[in-house]
């Protein structure tokens, strides 16, 4: 396995260093990603062409943790590395021991979009498990997001397949900030808790209640059921399941946060049932255009008009074509499109 720099005093020539190495092993990633077809949504610029790494300004007074914090991302970048090289029978010389071999190893199973099971796993055991942080110092403002465009078009929620329009979406920290706080970010300076929060790889429109049921919660702390509210009974899908087990993994592998006990065997648990599942994308960039849903149109309205839940739609989410909109049965308005009470709604 590839060392990282022995830490001694904290320069900011220690940190540069060390941000150069993970950059190139980022871009090398992509590489492999690209090359081989394999976890591409997460490719910066996506692929054939992806957006190249560069390290940001280190700090000019770095403290222990920020060597710290980069030493372990070097050593589980350089996991993951390893993991592509064995899979794909690429750059095996430089894998420390070699590659095993044997029927069936390195094979990845077009089910899952070519991130295999056993790659998420390799890359989980490879977390820091400690008990959650319990001390204060938690401000939610130091993780701040300027990604609110992620909900300018219409989407399906990653967690749940139900759909939603702008008016009905939120921008998800898949790894939530308090969650990252309570697994090392409490650590962090403000530079690097506002990166995080920011980081576009760790931020997706979703349906607004079923983020709200997430929350600052884990693997092993939601049980992906809503239980009140428009979405009352939506629960988290067994596509949903595979993709924040391994957005979490990835993203907690990126950031060097640890887990705790019971969330690294929820998170197993999940992945342990992904073999059968596509993964869905993880870019953070929404859908757009008109939703398409599984179900028919909502029956109390002409023209056909999504059947979503509760008022999840409003006059503004409507293109031309559904304007007017006529309601079907006097006073069965659940979107309340109808604001006069005259039959037919959005007029102006």
């Amino acid at each position: 396995m590839l060392l990282a720099p022995v830490a001694s005093a904290q320069t900011q020539s220690d940190v540069e260093v060390r941000d150069q190495l993970i950059a190139n092993q980022e871009n090398l990633l992509n590489t492999y990603r690209c090359l081989f077809g394999v976890d591409t949504n997460v490719v910066p610029g996506g692929c054939p062409n992806p957006d190249v790494i560069s390290p940001g300004p280190a700090p000019a007074n770095p403290t222990q943790n920020d060597i710290d914090v980069r030493d372990g991302l070097i050593q589980n970048q350089e996991v993951l590395l390893n993991v592509y090289r064995c899979q794909f029978d690429v750059d095996t010389q430089l894998v420390p021991g070699g590659c095993a071999t044997g029927e069936g190893e390195g094979e990845v199973d077009p089910a899952i979009g070519g991130s295999t099971e056993t790659a998420v796993m390799d890359v989980l055991s490879t977390l820091t498990v400690e008990p959650e942080y319990e001390g204060s110092g938690y401000v939610r403002a130091d993780f701040e997001h300027d990604r609110g465009y992620l909900c300018d078009n219409a989407g399906t929620d990653p967690y749940t397949g139900i759909s939603f329009y702008p008016s009905a979406c939120d921008v998800d920290h898949i790894v939530a900030a308090q969650e990252a706080f309570e697994s090392g970010a409490w650590a962090w300076d403000t530079a690097r808790r506002m990166a995080f929060g920011n980081d576009a790889e760790n931020l997706i429109a979703t349906r607004d209640c079923v983020n709200r049921s997430k929350g600052a919660r884990d693997m092993a702390e939601w049980s992906g059921r809503i239980g009140s509210g428009v979405c009352q009974g939506t629960e988290l899908t067994a596509e949903g399941r595979c993709f924040l087990a391994t957005k979490t993994v990835q993203i907690k592998t990126n950031y060097s946060l640890s887990v705790d006990t019971a969330e690294k065997n929820a998170l197993a648990q999940a992945l342990d049932g992904c073999s059968d599942h596509s993964l869905p994308s993880t870019t953070s960039e929404p859908s757009t255009g008109t939703i398409e849903v599984e179900s028919d149109c909502h029956p109390a309205y002409s023209p056909c008009l999504p059947n979503l839940p509760g008022d999840a739609l409003n006059c503004g989410d409507l293109t031309s074509d559904q304007k007017p909109v006529t309601v079907l049965v006097p006073g069965v308005d659940p979107y309340r499109l109808d604001r006069d009470g005259d039959g037919r709604g959005c007029t102006s």
